[in-house]
């Protein structure tokens, strides 16, 4: 992967910099699949991150939130999680890494997983995650893809299909989730009749190209709208720094690693549900009815009713393909990081900002779903 291509990834790796106490230094040979640790089975519980009958802290919700019943849930999420560990001295971490060397696993978990258990049953695989460092080599980030493949075949064997033809489903990933996700619709999913069960992909906090109509999948543009792709990538406005996460990307597309003649970034406004460039170009805080900062130790052992949300917290403008939020300075402190301080990129939050919205919308679009799919 070429220079730029690494600046590319730079906000995501610095945003869990930022968050962890420091990385390290990086691998002390290349990249050698010989030297990976061993694979999951996902057939075995132990490989999921979350999985439906857990009881997982997925399963934790906003005062005054309802969680779905697994049992009667419409629809499944497929997500795909960020890159949670502290250790770059490896190009993949082990699957299995504990709580303690993956410290984002419970955050991620509580404030991104949850959003969808109003609506869903939620599968998070573990994986082989490419570490910071791994995320600047494409050896360690197809083996971190071999694994996401491998469990999402699994999940729709196994899991979504076992009440009959197969469930209607969202994938949603955030940061290095992302990366690995673009891949897999193109693989996995477009052209093939698991297309017409995918909800909507909820690609939040990466870059994602405007061309994905070309291979059949439209850009979200409307509340009720499925079968449709978006994303978001938060910060406060005019920083070029956060800014970097879209400079020259490299990006898997029609089967190989893109590295020039970027397309155009996407940015939906999860205020109005609209692409960049429809319907009105900036929006207040009075249209974002919750947010919700990312949790943090001590996490609760078990599901847990967190503290009611935050409303009005920010308004929310697509600029050039990022979008531009605006936190006041007298805000509560969780809601700010060191990412945000130093760097303008609120990348660690892209979910919580807008979770009420979020976790609305998704229950809006199964409805819509299921409403064609009768």
């Amino acid at each position: 992967m070429n220079r730029a291509a690494r600046r590319g990834f730079a906000v995501a790796a610095m945003a869990v910099a930022s968050l962890l106490a420091g990385c390290g230094g990086g691998p002390s040979k290349p990249f050698d699949v010989a030297l990976a640790p061993p694979p999951p089975d996902y057939a075995r519980p132990e490989a999921w991150l979350a999985l439906p009958g857990r009881n997982g802290l997925e399963r934790s919700a906003p005062t005054g939130l309802t969680v779905v019943d697994e049992s009667s849930a419409p629809a499944d999420v497929f997500f795909i999680h960020p890159t949670t560990a502290r250790d770059s001295s490896v190009w993949n971490l082990p699957w299995d890494a504990s709580d303690t060397v993956a410290p984002l696993n419970q955050a991620v978990l509580m404030g991104q997983t949850s959003v969808f258990n109003g609506c869903c049953r939620i599968y998070a695989p573990h994986y082989r995650q490419a570490s910071l460092r791994g995320l600047g080599d494409t050896g360690a980030v197809d083996l971190a893809y071999a694994d996401v493949e491998a469990d999402f075949r699994d999940f729709i064997v196994r899991r979504n299909a076992e009440h009959g033809g197969g469930r209607a489903f969202i994938i949603a990933a955030h940061s290095q989730g992302v990366m690995h996700a673009i891949r897999l619709l193109q693989e996995q999913v477009l052209g093939t009749p698991l297309q017409d069960r995918l909800v909507a992909a909820y690609l939040i906090g990466g870059y994602v190209p405007d061309t994905f109509p070309e291979l059949g999948l439209p850009l979200c543009d409307a509340t009720h709208q499925t079968g449709c792709v978006l994303t978001w990538n938060s910060s406060k406005p005019g920083s070029l720094t956060a800014r970097m996460i879209l400079h020259k990307p490299t990006y898997w597309w029609r089967g190989s690693w893109k590295r020039e003649d970027q397309a155009v970034a996407v940015c939906v406004n999860p205020l109005t549900w609209r692409v960049q460039g429809h319907g009105p170009e900036t929006v207040g805080p009075e249209a974002n009815p919750g947010s919700m900062p990312l949790p943090r130790d001590p996490f609760p052992a078990a599901p847990t009713t967190m503290p009611p949300l935050l409303p009005h917290l920010t308004g929310a403008r697509c600029r050039e393909g990022m979008l531009e939020v605006d936190i006041p300075k007298d805000s509560p402190a969780e809601y700010s990081d060191p990412l945000a301080r130093n760097l303008g990129s609120y990348h660690l939050n892209d979910y919580g900002l807008f979770y009420a919205s979020l976790r609305e919308n998704a229950l809006t679009r199964v409805q819509a779903w299921t409403a064609a799919h009768p």
